[in-house]
């Protein structure tokens, strides 16, 4: 585990960030924190290196990064037999915490033992502990028996800590349900660096365009996650096939890779063969960020999705967007006939429809034109520094006028 040393008196105050693993978009948000709190001594705590991605490059060399569960999944937290390995974990972080003299704590998730440890020694110590969770309220499947259980160990969580953390509005009624109350509840949403999206330069898209073999006159509808079941690309696929014959300019494109690459492939009509592109796996954000901005509307078909960040990337990017209603950023960055559709999730008809509405000629243009703007409100309205910054000043762990 990197060590640090202790802060000197009259040092900013320490507040330590508990999170998985060094994801891009979790280093984004935490570099403007760093940047735009100035008061706080940010202390990045990461309990395992990777997910079904290796982060570990990410921040690599930053003193105030540490990781403590070297070549450790997160994939595996929350299994039984790693119980007392996670407890054990969440000593060592409890001992780091106090060597810091940390004033405050956000804990990003609750089902490990680390976890629950780390909250657990923060309100035994009055030292303020906010949790952070991506869950929304339509992907709240609990039922009976595992219900009951949730809703006891949940309720227990959130009467332990001072606030909690929520992506958006169906996060928020997530945590209501097990007993947030409404001035416990502040608004912290995931977001990706957007100038990678806005400022992409024309070479940049160009060589993607290039690399693809992408033709300019062409129209395209663009996918980008794993290739999963919960994902659903299948149904995607299968609305494509539903209006192709009617949209002969179209094409769909699906970007990354997965356990069910080789089923959605072999299902695939034959004439539909060459207006379907796979990319793969596609590591460097500057590749994909090009491939929205050659395309014109994103569809995430999902079943279960708490967030997904590839909303907020289409937004940016300018794209009409059809989501089904289980996404969580959908129910805050898709107005329905505005700047894209919404659908139920699982209903062929319904995403068939939305598709056909989407890529109407006039349709489309207006759609595209109108995402920038919901998010640019969005932003507005939901940041996750203002977020923090609130949390912080409630709690006096900054001043409330310290900070705009």
């Amino acid at each position: 585990m990197t060590q640090i040393a202790k802060p000197q008196a009259g040092a900013r105050v320490a507040v330590a960030i508990v999170c998985n693993t060094r994801a891009p978009y979790r280093m984004h948000v935490h570099r403007r924190i760093a940047r735009e709190l100035p008061q706080i001594h940010l202390l990045r705590i990461f309990t395992h290196a990777h997910d079904q991605v290796a982060w570990m490059e990410q921040g690599s060399g930053d003193p105030d990064i540490i990781l403590v569960g070297e070549k450790e999944s997160s994939l595996a937290q929350g299994k039984l037999r790693f119980v007392r390995r996670e407890w054990a974990k969440g000593g060592r972080i409890i001992r780091l915490l106090e060597q810091q003299d940390v004033k405050a704590v956000v804990v990003e998730g609750y089902t490990d033992a680390c976890r629950m440890r780390i909250i657990r020694w923060c309100h035994g110590r009055g030292v303020p502990c906010f949790l952070w969770g991506d869950s929304n309220i339509k992907g709240d499947r609990a039922r009976g028996v595992k219900a009951l259980i949730k809703r006891v160990y949940l309720g227990h969580v959130i009467r332990s800590v001072t606030g909690v953390f929520a992506c958006g509005s169906l996060g928020q009624a997530y945590f209501a349900k097990y007993g947030a109350r409404p001035g416990q509840t502040y608004l912290y949403p995931v977001e990706p660096d957007y100038e990678l999206i806005t400022e992409l330069s024309a070479a940049a898209i160009e060589s993607t365009r290039d690399r693809f073999a992408l033709n300019p006159d062409r129209k395209r509808i663009i996918y980008s996650g794993r290739l999963v079941l919960e994902k659903r690309v299948d149904l995607l696929i299968a609305a494509f096939a539903r209006i192709a014959a009617d949209r002969p300019d179209w094409d769909l494109v699906i970007v990354g890779t997965g356990p069910m690459r080789e089923t959605l492939e072999a299902a695939l009509p034959p004439h539909l063969r060459g207006r379907i592109l796979w990319t793969g796996f596609l590591d460097r954000q500057e590749v994909i960020s090009a491939l929205y901005r050659l395309s014109d509307v994103l569809v995430l078909p999902s079943d279960y999705e708490p967030w997904s960040l590839v909303i907020n990337e289409a937004a940016a990017a300018g794209l009409a967007i059809v989501s089904s209603d289980a996404v969580g950023a959908a129910a805050e960055l898709v107005r329905d006939g505005v700047n894209g559709r919404v659908f139920e999730a699982g209903n062929l008809d319904q995403i068939t429809a939305c598709l056909l509405d989407v890529t109407n000629e006039g349709r489309a243009a207006a759609m595209k034109s109108a995402s920038p703007g919901l998010l640019a409100a969005w932003r507005q309205k939901a940041d996750p520094v203002q977020g923090l910054r609130t949390a912080l000043q409630s709690v006096n762990v900054i001043p409330r006028d310290a900070l705009p």
